[in-house]
């Protein structure tokens, strides 16, 4: 019987990566769900668009910086596959500054963390990454939304 259900799932996997266009049920331990295709801009400007909103609203500020920084790495993918770059020299420098997850030790973490603690402006991340996810956005489909159109306007335009 477990065969039979390895093999369906199999099944259903292998119908799933040849037909990308519609949702495929596939059974799991307690019911079933509905496996969709999504386009990752459209996944990208959901996040950004939501980080927009929470911080018009004045919101959670560790949740705009959490859904802006998605949306960028999504966003600076995209551009890479659409360039056939591997990595933009801002990522290069960026990720020699950024240890291994695995390797770093406790006495061994940059002045701003710790095992506990992140020590950051939050106001000012926030605002970073919406910017970077934003020029992320426009760069690849030379387009802003009313929402990017507004935070360049009233935060970038004050920053200089």
């Amino acid at each position: 019987m477990r065969a039979a259900l390895f093999i369906f799932k199999i099944a259903v996997w292998a119908r799933l990566t040849e037909d990308h266009s519609r949702p495929v049920p596939a059974t799991h331990i307690g019911g079933t769900v509905n496996i969709e295709k999504h386009h990752k801009q459209e996944i990208a400007l959901r996040q950004l668009e939501t980080a927009l909103l929470l911080y018009f609203a004045k919101k959670d500020l560790f949740s705009v910086i959490t859904l802006a920084g998605a949306a960028e790495e999504i966003l600076g993918q995209l551009l890479q596959l659409r360039s056939g770059e591997k990595e933009t020299p801002f990522r290069l420098v960026l990720n020699l500054f950024r240890p291994a997850r695995a390797s770093v030790r406790v006495e061994s973490h940059p002045a701003h963390e710790t095992e506990l603690y992140v020590h950051m402006d939050v106001h000012n991340e926030a605002e970073f990454l919406l910017g970077r996810a934003i020029d992320d956005y426009n760069a690849l489909t030379g387009e802003l939304s009313g929402n990017m159109q507004k935070f360049n306007e009233e935060v970038r335009s004050r920053r200089g």
